[in-house]
């Protein structure tokens, strides 16, 4: 396979497919855009997930990498609690996007391997790391027991200002996604990798649906980021031209920008 494609590229595929994806979800019941809109979108979060673990390789500041990232988790977390306390979707629905989150949790956990793994070799302590990598896993945790207990204040510090594992979007499985992808090292071990976590991702569709199979063509639809993967095989190691704000812009800003022009076109149409 032909690699002819640059990180940059890679990200403007996704988030072209993105949009397609979140048209589907912003004007749900004020515009029917087809279900194949939500189906490209299945590819989007892997290819960010891809380009992200792509720069926690090749970053020369990775905590500078980090710290856009934790602050676009930050701003967005902020404004999608500001916009759904004011706000509603037309389908009764909430503005719940923050990739950022996820993706500073797998570069996060990226960084502390990279650091513990240097400091092994120096023969340093690097305990302060493992902590480091904790802080998502015990955020969920404590998040959980907040919820069960009615801490509803403590619930909302956590969930607003430290990502976890378990309520990122995507949770879990996206993090294993990208951990994964990082410890593949060549084209075989990313292809065997992802098609299996695909494989894995059709397996939990199938029982959780009660119409099976056309529940993997309407609601289950997750396995088909296995699409995603002839994209990944295409990289050419290169990061391509700049831009690198122009993402940490357009994702917050044309979310916000859809939920407002939907619910503006349904209040005309009910005028």
């Amino acid at each position: 396979m032909y690699k002819r494609l640059t990180s940059f590229q890679i990200k403007i595929i996704a988030l072209i497919l993105m949009v397609f994806d979140h048209l589907h979800y912003m004007f749900m019941d004020v515009i029917n855009f087809p279900l194949w809109f939500h189906m490209l979108g299945r590819l989007s979060a892997p290819l960010f997930i891809f380009c992200t673990v792509n720069g926690m390789r090749h970053t020369r500041s990775p905590r500078k990498y980090l710290l856009r990232l934790y602050i676009g988790f930050l701003f967005m977390s902020v404004f999608n609690s500001l916009f759904n306390r004011f706000f509603m979707l037309p389908s009764g629905g909430i503005v719940v996007n923050n990739i950022f989150g996820t993706l500073f949790i797998i570069g996060l956990l990226i960084y502390c391997g990279q650091r513990i793994s240097a400091l092994k070799r120096e023969k340093k302590h690097y305990i302060q790391y493992i902590l480091l990598m904790l802080i998502p896993v015990i955020s969920a945790v404590v998040i959980n027991y907040a919820l069960m207990n009615e801490n509803i204040m403590l619930f909302k510090v956590l969930f607003l200002f430290v990502p976890d594992i378990l309520s990122c979007e995507g949770g879990i499985i996206w993090i294993i996604l990208g951990i994964g992808l990082y410890l593949c090292k060549n084209a075989i071990a990313l292809s065997v990798f992802y098609i299996l976590l695909s494989l894995f991702t059709l397996f939990f569709g199938i029982i959780d649906g009660t119409n099976v199979i056309a529940g993997l063509f309407t609601y289950n639809i997750q396995w088909m980021m296995i699409f995603a993967l002839p994209i990944m095989l295409m990289y050419n190691g290169e990061r391509g031209k700049g831009m690198k704000y122009f993402f940490y812009i357009f994702y917050p800003a044309h979310v916000y920008g859809f939920a407002l022009l939907a619910i503006m076109i349904n209040k005309m149409l009910k005028a």
